[in-house]
């Protein structure tokens, strides 16, 4: 007994002993190690931002902070903005005598080139002192190679470059800030170091979080534009000029206020060089490493003195510690990390508690405790959990099961698995037993979905089943090997399956009629074996009735076609495609003509449609693709290519798919898309067909006409792609490019030669016809005598009144308007007597027909006559002979133009050809 009791004893103490060394050890390597790890890292971190927190400072005031904020985004409507705003702004901000500007803004592209100018003046005039932001960056996520994104070198030219860079610590959040780089191997300065006046650009300095941002004088961007904000309010101050809405995602997480905007951080680190906070920090291992000693020592010599002695002695050592690093902080800019010396005390507490209590054995006790409490909790945990919960052994025995899983197994503890559980249950346990035994010392899990019931009330289970090893030191090392504990977790999923499905039918399905959608459609098409026949069906004017009986009256319109096309095509596959158009696809192995087919469909629609107690007739048109005729993924297109060929036919209710018609809309598909880059590609370019006076035969001027070289399709003709571009938004561009290309060429002519420029109705009503006429004289130098614009009745039919306006100030600037065309519109005696005009153009159908006929002859006489009536000068179009050039001249008109005069040709060989070069 005696020996039993020293061996406890000794036992007792060289467990006590071993705890001593490895606590002093710990102690000891505190100091040395403990600084690099992020856990300790980030303790002191938050210390720092309290004692920010706790000491806060205001800003001088000398910097202000001109905020890009929702209020601005919501005024200017558009991002990014054009660079001229910011060109207005710096002239406001130079003229109320602002020293440093720093844009925080990338202008590292090129955007329009009148919006470049204007800011490079603006820059010019402010005389060097704006500051423009550059940025180095990775060029590729896996290089550690950089970049530097700098502005555009006309902007450059006139301002100073500065490094923008938020660098973020490996937590995320910004701590630092640079002082600069090298940019072209020449040294330069960060944004903050330029506003904070210092002349050092290398290295990096802390940011004193203690300046409170709210104090940084700060104004809405808008406010200044709008002149709401007091000139006074920049005199002899740096701006910042940056983002600051959520929207533009220049936000960063900064210690102590969270998140704030990027312009923002460079403000407050420019405030702490402003005002001399160069924090430091120190290299606090000696210090660390003699107060551990200094505990060390103090425990051991001190074991006679009392627990709660000691844990008092060690509370007023961290306040005091605490609030001497406070004060270091917040009056010299020192900032001391206590985290260590503090983790150090609590090891040097638990060190003086083992010297006088054996730690090591209640550490076991409190273990052994733990544990036992644990397999309580699981037990109850098991028992209780709504989902179904089974532990089993590696002889696949069940030794603990939840009662929501007894009830759904029909099973109880000590049952064999492979009895009570499910098919599919079974199958996946013994592949996870096979797996474990080839592979025992890893964790195995399977997951399988199973079902319980009968059709009518199927519930539906997902089983997660887990295999692990456990250890077992007794046993050899062969028997350890097929050792296992089981887990399987049963969760009913009945509701999510249900849920699926019915997301899986509304993915499917079109809402408001139950008939399929287009996806679905289209990818139902693609299943179909044998002959199939896809029909594209749309209802005429649907819009409007729309607009006259109202939307609910449109969707029973809708429901009330669907509901005709599925009593009349009982196993077909219908859709609504889009707004008013249905698909059907049927199969073609009949021998039915496709135009009984065809009418068949329509004969549906015969009898008018009752709404809203009021019987409605539709109409309908119809396009037809065969899958003889394309490939099936092109069935659906190609019957939306017949119907838009039946909604161009005159007279035509349905048309079947025509593959030479589908080309010509391909084609100008393409022509639509390829045109927006044919402008920047000069791509397009101008002929010019000779105007000769009758009376002396001389060159008086000339028609520009547009031509479009395409890359791949070669010349193009005006009468293809100008209705493609009408179309398309694009004439106004269009347009307006023919308009200054025209005067620039027109500019170098001799004498007095006038350009005459056709110019669309469309481009006429939406642009701003009179800015882009002044900007193209402008820049070319043409006088406004010299050019003509050329508008057919179109250009005023529908608005006579705005058009007049336009066409009078277009006049009172010099510049000469022409009637094109005339006679093969809509001309009438008003338009004529109210139309400010200079010139008519008679259309050449007339003059090519007015020899051989002479009812078209007295037309043209008295077109001319009507012209001079009006005080208009007359032009001929289309004069292809000399006979008709003498009828034009012998009735009085005085210019012609045509083949006989010259063909559309490059204004150098025009000239050449009449004499002038």
């Amino acid at each position: 007994m005696r020996d039993r009791k020293a061996a406890g004893d000794l036992s007792n103490g060289i467990s006590t002993i071993a705890v001593r060394l490895f606590l002093i050890a710990v102690m000891l390597a505190l100091p040395v190690a403990g600084s690099s790890v992020s856990i300790i890292q980030g303790i002191n971190n938050s210390l720092f931002a309290k004692r920010f927190q706790w000491a806060p400072r205001s800003a001088t005031g000398d910097i202000v902070f001109i905020a890009i904020d929702k209020h601005s985004l919501d005024a200017v409507g558009t991002w990014p903005w054009p660079r001229s705003i910011y060109a207005t702004l710096l002239d406001k901000l130079v003229a109320s005598g602002a020293k440093d500007v720093f844009l925080d803004v990338d202008f590292s592209a090129f955007s329009r080139a009148g919006e470049d100018e204007l800011l490079a003046a603006a820059l010019a005039r402010s005389g060097g002192g704006v500051l423009l932001p550059v940025f180095r960056q990775q060029q590729m996520a896996s290089s550690s190679e950089t970049s530097v994104n700098r502005p555009i070198q006309p902007l450059l030219q006139n301002a100073w470059p500065v490094f923008a860079n938020v660098t973020m610590d490996a937590d995320g959040i910004v701590r630092r800030f640079d002082l600069g780089s090298q940019l072209d191997g020449n040294p330069t300065q960060s944004a903050a170091s330029a506003l904070g006046r210092i002349v050092s650009s290398s290295g990096s300095l802390l940011v004193d979080f203690s300046i409170r941002p709210d104090t940084v004088p700060t104004f809405s961007l808008s406010d200044v534009l709008n002149g709401t904000v007091a000139t006074d309010a920049f005199k002899d101050r740096s701006v910042v000029v940056g983002a600051s809405a959520a929207e533009l995602k220049d936000i960063f997480a900064v210690p102590v206020y969270g998140a704030i905007a990027g312009p923002l951080i460079h403000v407050l680190a420019a405030e702490t060089l402003l005002q001399n906070r160069l924090l430091k920090m120190v290299d606090q291992t000696p210090l660390e490493l003699l107060f551990a000693a200094l505990l060390i020592v103090g425990v051991i010599r001190s074991r006679a003195t009392g627990i709660v002695t000691i844990i008092a002695g060690g509370l007023t050592v961290v306040a005091v510690g605490e609030i001497g690093a406070f004060l270091l902080q917040s009056r010299h800019g020192i900032l001391v990390g206590t985290t260590v010396p503090w983790l150090t005390l609590l090891l040097a507490w638990m060190l003086a508690l083992n010297e006088r209590v054996d730690l090591g054995r209640m550490l076991v006790a409190i273990a052994n405790t733990e544990a036992r409490n644990t397999r309580r909790l699981m037990r109850r945990i098991i028992a209780d959990s709504s989902d179904g919960v089974v532990a089993f052994d590696s002889d696949l025995r069940i030794v603990e099961v939840s009662e929501s899983a007894k009830a759904l197994l029909q099973t109880e503890i000590g049952a064999s698995l492979l009895g009570s559980a499910d098919t599919a249950i079974v199958d996946i346990v013994r592949g996870l037993v096979s797996a474990f035994d080839a592979e025992p010392g890893k964790v195995h899990a399977g997951l399988v979905d199973f079902s319980v019931g009968g059709a009518s009330q199927l519930s539906h289970y997902e089983a997660s089943v887990t295999v692990s090893p456990i250890e077992q030191p007794d046993l050899s090392p062969t028997a350890a090997r097929s050792r296992f504990a089981g887990c399987l977790i049963i969760r009913d999923i009945t509701a999510r399956y249900d849920y699926e499905e019915r997301l899986k039918r509304l993915s499917e399905m079109d809402e408001l009629t139950g008939l399929l959608n287009r996806r679905e459609f289209a990818s139902r098409l693609m299943t179909l074996d044998g002959g199939t026949l896809v029909s594209v069906l749309a209802i005429e004017r649907f819009s409007d009735l729309c607009a006259t009986l109202g939307r609910d009256v449109g969707d029973a319109l809708l429901k009330a076609v669907a509901a005709r096309l599925g009593d009349a095509s009982a196993g077909d596959l219908l859709a609504r495609l889009d707004r008013d158009h249905f698909g059907i696809a049927t199969s073609a192995a009949d021998a039915r003509p496709i135009e009984d087919f065809a009418d068949s469909l329509l004969a549906l629609f015969d009898e008018p449609v009752h709404l809203i107690g009021a019987a409605v007739p539709i109409s309908v048109r119809l396009g037809i693709a065969r899958s003889d005729d394309t490939v099936p993924h092109a069935l659906l297109s190609s019957a939306e290519s017949a119907l838009d060929a039946a909604k161009v036919a005159q007279g035509r209710r349905w048309s079947t798919f025509d593959p030479s018609t589908a080309l010509r809309q391909v084609r100008s598909r393409r022509l639509e898309r390829d045109m927006r880059d044919a402008l920047r590609r000069r791509q397009f370019f101008l002929l010019f067909q000779p105007q000769i006076e009758f009376t002396s035969g001389r060159l008086v001027g000339a028609e520009a006409l547009i031509r479009w070289n395409h890359p791949e399709f070669g010349l193009i003709s005006p009468a293809e792609f100008i209705p493609i571009a009408e179309s398309a938004g694009l004439i106004c561009e269009i347009g307006r490019w023919t308009l200054f290309e025209a005067c620039t060429e027109a500019a170098a002519w001799p004498g007095e030669l006038g350009v005459a420029v056709n110019v669309s109705a469309l481009q006429f009503e939406q642009s701003d016809i009179e800015t882009d006429v002044e900007e193209a004289l402008f820049s070319s130098g043409l006088r406004p005598c010299r050019l003509c614009l050329e508008l057919t009745e179109s250009a005023f039919l529908n608005r006579g009144g705005p058009s007049i306006a336009k066409m009078n100030a277009l006049r009172g600037k010099g510049v000469g308007i022409a009637l094109d065309d005339f006679g093969t519109g809509y001309s009438t005696m008003a338009y004529l007597a109210d139309l400010p005009l200079d010139k008519l153009k008679i259309d050449q159908s007339f003059v090519r027909r007015m020899m051989g006929n002479p009812t078209i002859l007295e037309i043209v006489r008295a077109i001319i006559s009507l012209a001079h009536g009006l005080n208009l000068q007359v032009v001929g179009e289309g004069v292809e002979t000399e006979l008709e050039a003498e009828a034009l001249h012998r009735l009085g008109c005085e210019t012609g133009q045509g083949y006989l005069f010259g063909r559309p040709d490059q204004s150098i060989r025009m000239l050449q050809l009449a004499g002038f070069r």
